[in-house]
Order: C-alpha cells, then structure tokens, then sequence
C-alpha cells in the first residue's frame, strides 16, 4: 500500500487542525464559565482563586501517569507486530511506569473532607433551636391562653 504525498502533508495538518479546534473551544468555553460567573457576583479574585485551587494537588501526576501508561501501551502494542523479543521492554517500561504513576495518585490522595465528629456523638447545636430575637411577648405568645 502506498500512501501519496498528499496525503502524508494533509493527515497531519487534519490531525493539528483537530488539536487546535479543541484547545479554541476549550478557552471558549472557560471564557464563557467566566463571564457567567461574573455576571452572577463573583469577583475576578474568586475567580483566580478557584483556578489556582484546581491547579494545585496530585492531578499533574495523574496526567503524567495516564499519558505514560497510553504510550507505553501505543508502543508496546506498535512493537508487538514484530513478534516477541527484547524491543517489547521499549513499550512495557513506559506502560508499568505510568501505571505506577496513577498508582501513586490513587494512594496519596487525601480523603475530601468531611465531619470530624463522628455522627453518634451528641454535639452542641444539635439541641432545640433558639431565637436570640424573640421577646417576651413572644414567649407569652407562644405559650398560649390561661398560661401565667
């Protein structure tokens, strides 16, 4: 099979159009999350903070990760046509890596947090609920006809 030369320039000039249209799209619709947002009273330091926050943490190792692990598959699966030998190391190394690299995310992650008190231990607010504005009318109100 023969492959013309015109189709080896317009692969991949489709292949980094696709990219590009996803990269365009992607900012668009941040752009377009942040304008809502705007509009709905957040302040452009809300704004940078919640980026920030997301930008932070253990995620750039399991991007790392997954993309290691998807090459060395690619390569491994590549490298396998050429029948069994020591050049399949040159798919299966990058392959165990990544995976270990997701492995390492999923064991350092800290647990999202939640109630410190356990839920069958009484708690302060936990009694009736009180009214720091109702008078003493109120309570006569409240307690009813013929009472005091």
């Amino acid at each position: 099979m023969t492959i013309s030369p015109l189709a080896i320039i317009l692969i991949p000039c489709a292949a980094l159009l696709v990219v590009l249209a996803f990269v365009t799209l992607n900012r668009y619709i941040a752009y377009k999350e942040r304008v809502a947002l705007a509009r709905l009273g957040f302040s452009l330091e809300d704004l940078n903070k919640d980026a920030a926050a997301k930008r932070h943490g253990h995620r750039g190792v399991l991007w790392g990760g997954v993309m290691t692990a998807m090459s060395g598959l690619a390569l491994l699966l590549g490298l396998s046509t050429l029948g069994m030998g020591a050049w399949l190391l040159g798919g299966l190394l990058p392959l165990f890596v990544g995976l270990g690299m997701v492995f390492i995310y999923f064991n350092t992650s800290v647990a999202p947090p939640g109630p410190t008190v356990p839920s069958d231990t009484w708690r302060e607010d936990d009694g009736a609920e009180i009214h720091p504005f109702a008078g003493d009318g109120e309570d006569a109100r409240r307690a009813g006809p013929g009472a005091g």
